[in-house]
């Protein structure tokens, strides 16, 4: 049985998605290996450093379930080496001696490297995706809502009146930039690692960059510039990149969470008929998808912590501090997934109670405009001045449970530069959202321009089809004269 959330038979789609685990399992994990040493063996057979018929057993060999994993596993506890028994297996099954083509100039941690990137680029544009869905039920909800006028909250206490409009747009606005930094992100850190031992590619020969870049290539991976073994910022920004978006969403499942407590009421989890909050009392209806983004948030964000120790790595190979990534990196993108969908769905199913925020405006018994009226009489008396006169009569009305407008009605200063109409139309909090509107239509703008720049949105295909045996000559030939 499993020990691990992520993997719990009970508890594992709450911290993950099925689709997100299967990239980081074991018969993924292998097959992408098996993909890197197949895409090697057809690139070297292309430039003729190794027998093509070799090459195509090779690839005719190198998938997963020609393999026994289990076996495997015995193999790595007992020699104490992650990748050498895979290539054990796959040399004893390819015939006519091709196996001894297998893993030329290579070394482990480039085909560990590489072959964790090709899953977590995967997993990373399915988050990307999850908060583009996102974005869309806001970019809806600011729409509907724009004028929908609710209290606003300064320190946990009401202040003045926003719009429900405004909110969404602040955390689309927020969301927005989440998906410019992982477009920022995608643009350089998804690159493979074939450069040998040390990151010479001594073991590649004289056209060692050529067997390099071709390849990584064909894996439908960016090439980089030299060899990145103990540069680990790229692993450290994926996850800090996904962190921050998770926060992002774990912020406004805070806030949803809050709006929907009995006493404030303006919002609520979607429920389906059957849904069960408590063993012990019927009534309730928990926000659970709330706490979950809250809890997943947290999680990613001590995952993409802890994923930052491998930057210390030393000198060109380290694998005391490299080896960390093999459990924070994934668990960080898997969670991530988890919390993505959760905002995805939340949102799309959100239930708003535009009654419930209207009641709640006049809850503070007026309290909620005295800024307001402290402006409008500041024109006649001076702002600093009426700032004084309006805090003695809100401190009044607050610690007497009065009604602000009697309390204003009741002062000679008030009364004396302002009249009840005026006052009457200063304490409609329906009419004091002031560019909350605007606000919004310029946050739905920028988000249209935005999109419209996106280039990660723009690719329908991150991953070319690994053809087997694909001659990519043409394709790279205006980057190596020698090809």
């Amino acid at each position: 049985m499993a020990s691990a959330m992520i993997d719990s038979v009970l508890f594992a789609n709450n911290y993950s998605m099925s689709e997100v685990r299967q990239l980081f399992d074991d018969t993924t994990m292998v097959q992408n290996w098996l993909d890197i040493e197949s895409a090697l063996a057809q690139t070297q057979a292309e430039m003729g450093i190794i027998p093509q018929e070799a090459a195509d057993e090779i690839s005719r060999k190198a998938h997963v379930e020609n393999l026994d994993l289990i076996a495997i596993g015995h193999g790595v506890d007992a020699i104490h080496h992650s990748l050498v028994p895979t290539l054990r297996a796959l040399q004893s099954i390819c015939e006519n001696g091709a196996g001894e083509y297998i893993h030329m100039g290579l070394t482990t941690q480039d085909v560990i490297d590489t072959g964790f990137i090709i899953s977590l680029k995967k997993g990373f544009k399915i988050i990307y995706d999850n908060l583009r869905t996102c974005e869309d039920h806001l970019l809806g909800m600011i729409k509907k809502y724009r004028d929908t006028a609710m209290a606003g909250r300064s320190h946990t206490q009401q202040g003045v009146p926003i719009t429900f409009g405004y909110k969404c747009a602040n955390w689309a606005s927020e969301i927005e930039r989440d998906l410019l930094r992982m477009e920022s992100c995608y643009q350089r850190c998804f690159v493979g690692e074939l450069f040998g031992a040390l990151g010479t590619m001594a073991g590649f020969g004289p056209r060692g960059m050529e067997v390099s870049d071709r390849t990584i290539k064909r894996l439908g991976l960016d090439i980089p510039n030299i060899s990145w073994h103990t540069s680990r910022d790229r692993m450290a920004e994926i996850c800090h990149v996904v962190s921050i978006a998770c926060c992002t969403l774990g912020r406004m499942g805070n806030e949803l969470a809050k709006m929907q407590m009995t006493e404030i009421g303006e919002v609520a989890e979607g429920f389906t008929p059957g849904e069960v909050s408590s063993s012990t009392m019927p009534h309730k209806r928990n926000p659970n998808g709330f706490e979950a983004l809250q809890c997943l948030a947290r999680l990613v964000k001590g995952e993409a912590a802890t994923a930052q120790e491998s930057m210390f790595c030393e000198h060109e190979r380290d694998g005391a501090l490299w080896k960390i990534e093999w459990k924070t990196v994934n668990e960080c993108i898997i969670l991530a997934s988890a919390c993505s969908a959760k905002g995805a769905k939340i949102l799309e199913n959100l239930q708003v109670y535009p009654e419930r925020m209207q009641e709640n405006l006049f809850i503070a018994r007026g309290l909620m405009m005295s800024e307001r009226v402290m402006m409008a009489l500041g024109q006649k008396i001076g702002k600093q001045t009426a700032h004084e006169v309006v805090y003695e009569i809100a401190m009044k009305t607050f610690e007497g449970k009065h009604q602000f407008r009697d309390m204003l009605l009741d002062s000679q200063i008030i009364m004396a530069n302002l009249s009840e109409a005026e006052i009457d139309e200063l304490l409609d909090p329906n009419t004091y959202t002031g560019l909350a509107g605007e606000i919004c239509d310029r946050v739905v703008a920028a988000i249209k321009i935005s999109r419209s720049k996106s280039k990660l949105q723009a690719k329908v295909k991150l991953f070319p089809t690994i053809k087997r045996g694909y001659n990519i000559d043409e394709e790279l030939r205006v980057n190596y004269s020698g090809a």
